[in-house]
């Protein structure tokens, strides 16, 4: 199904889902915001998927109790032929955010709602694989570095004993461990590929070992013209 305009898309938004949809803004054109029930997001997003053949981007979490009083989803697709970007907006109760997995239904939203749970403390309900991607392994629970209650300085203390939970391959299949790697340029960077004879049926991958939190400082305590500076250098 192919849209000229992104009001035009809304509209067959608006039909599919009457109730489910708040409102909308096009602040430029063939970008759309659109407001939803938190509750509805999977099947609206399945309707883009599958429905529209839309292209999944990602999700960003926001704190957004400072100035809102909630946290805020945002999954973001586009319709590449008809050049439209929608990015689905939900409201996050303050004290107990949580939203549904889409990962069930786009594989390749597993990484960007497990960064959300570990960053923002949004938890993604019915995640397939609730793991943390990002924060180290002995990392306090309930404490979220991307929330703008967090300072940007502060360093739990290391805890021993904890180590990486790897996922269990599949029945039959022989583990491959690959790395870790410690490329100069890169992060260091752990595979365990699950094969079965030789088709590759799966994979574990563990990374994020050079997290050094510089969304965090960027946020709070480095100017406009300072962010780039930091990050170019990494």
């Amino acid at each position: 199904m192919a849209f000229k305009t992104g009001s035009e898309l809304v509209e067959n938004l608006k039909v599919k889902f009457p109730t489910e949809i708040f409102s909308y803004r096009e602040p430029v054109p063939e970008k759309i915001y659109v407001e939803i029930r938190p509750e509805a997001v999977r099947s609206i997003a399945e309707y883009l998927f599958r429905g529209l053949g839309a292209r999944f981007n990602t999700i960003v979490g926001i704190d957004r109790r400072p100035t809102h009083q909630d946290f805020q989803t945002t999954h973001i697709f586009s319709l590449d032929q008809d050049k439209i970007f929608v990015l689905l907006q939900a409201s996050l109760d303050r004290e107990q955010p949580e939203i549904d997995s889409v990962t069930p239904i786009i594989p390749g939203a597993n990484w960007a709602e497990r960064e959300i749970q570990d960053l923002v403390g949004i938890k993604v309900k019915g995640h397939i694989d609730p793991r943390r991607l990002a924060l180290p392994d002995d990392w306090p629970e309930n404490l979220h570095p991307l929330r703008k209650d967090f300072v940007y300085n502060f360093r739990p203390e290391p805890v021993e004993g904890f180590a990486p939970k790897p996922v269990e391959p599949p029945e039959n299949a022989t583990v491959v461990p690959i790395g870790p790697f410690f490329p100069v340029l890169e992060e260091p960077a752990v595979f365990r590929v699950f094969v079965e004879g030789e088709t590759v049926v799966g994979c574990d991958y563990r990374g994020f070992y050079n997290h050094r939190g510089i969304e965090k400082i960027a946020d709070s305590v480095l100017t406009y013209n300072q962010i780039p500076f930091i990050a170019e250098r990494i």
